[in-house]
């Protein structure tokens, strides 16, 4: 198997690879309400992100003590932990739509922090940019459909479709000392992505451990200093780039061992390893145990039923 690997890699022309896409989000909640000239929600905060759009009407928004008036179209950006309160701004009332929801994505989320400006005009370059999938949400709150698989991969795809525009809006926006250089979070994200493909090198091209990108060429692929690239990398992820692709390796191999159609061998090679002893040095550094009793620790799989 590791020729054939190795032949195919020799006698490829080009490739572009694309790593592992991996994302984890929560939507808590959204719904369309339309209320009267005296309705007033009063001050509160909460751990989600909020989006609050308004479909028809005017609304008057207070976000951490600043003052914004909302017509049809505008819409707020909410952080957890900001403190709002809104009232009606229109004689007759107004529609909104408001969306909370949460994330686990480093990058994103350093964007969604640093940017500072909450909201954003309807009219304007990036409100036309991201209305459309904030239209395909609100359509789906006033809808009297039933929320079946179909209907909820769509709430799903246009919730994608947001987050896309907002990270183009926000890298964008982002404030940046050196306007050559991607925004921090943007570039993190492509070491990252960067780090995934060694990780995945060894399993997919045959090549060995020692062939892996180190954090140099990672940086030189991306024109910056080794030590800026630890740094911005450190700065969103909370660890350097060599730790996080070290856990990685750590949780391929965990992952590897609980298919016992594997043999520990060669599990080594297809992580890279020149030699067994070679990767059972390294899992036993991580673990504190061995990968035959790693294995042999593994509760057994149970039949389905």
């Amino acid at each position: 198997m590791e020729d054939n690997l190795r032949t195919g890699t020799k006698n490829s022309v080009s490739e572009r690879f694309v790593p592992d896409l991996r994302s984890a989000h929560h939507i808590s909640f959204m719904h369309a309400r339309e209320v009267n000239a005296d309705w007033v929600y009063p001050s509160h905060e909460h751990k989600q992100y909020e989006i609050n759009y308004v479909l028809r009407g005017c609304q008057t928004m207070i976000v951490n003590g600043a003052s914004c008036r909302l017509e049809e179209g505008d819409f707020v950006l909410i952080r957890p932990g900001d403190i709002h309160s809104s009232r009606s701004g229109s004689t007759g009332g107004f529609i909104y739509f408001c969306l909370h929801f949460e994330i686990d994505d480093p990058p994103l989320l350093h964007l969604l922090d640093a940017f500072r400006h909450s909201a954003i005009a309807g009219d304007s370059p990036e409100g036309i940019a991201i209305r459309p999938a904030l239209d395909r949400l609100a359509a789906y709150a006033v809808s009297d459909k039933s929320f079946d698989l179909a209907v909820r991969t769509g709430i799903q795809a246009a919730f994608y479709e947001l987050l896309s525009q907002l990270c183009s809006l926000l890298s964008t926006g982002a404030d940046t000392k050196d306007d050559r250089r991607p925004p921090h979070p943007e570039t993190a994200h492509r070491i990252e992505s960067l780090i995934h493909a060694a990780a995945k090198q060894p399993i997919y091209h045959g090549h060995s451990d020692g062939e892996r990108p180190l954090v140099g060429a990672i940086a030189r692929k991306l024109g910056i200093s080794e030590s800026h690239c630890n740094r911005l990398f450190k700065k969103v992820y909370g660890v350097s780039p060599r730790q996080y692709l070290s856990t990685m390796i750590r949780d391929e191999a965990q992952r590897l061992l609980r298919d016992t159609s594997l043999s520990v061998d060669h599990i080594s090679s297809l992580l890279g390893y020149r030699d067994i002893a070679h990767f059972s040095r390294q899992f036993k550094r991580w673990t504190g145990a061995s990968p035959r009793d790693y294995r042999s620790g593994l509760p057994p799989i149970q039949p389905s039923s």
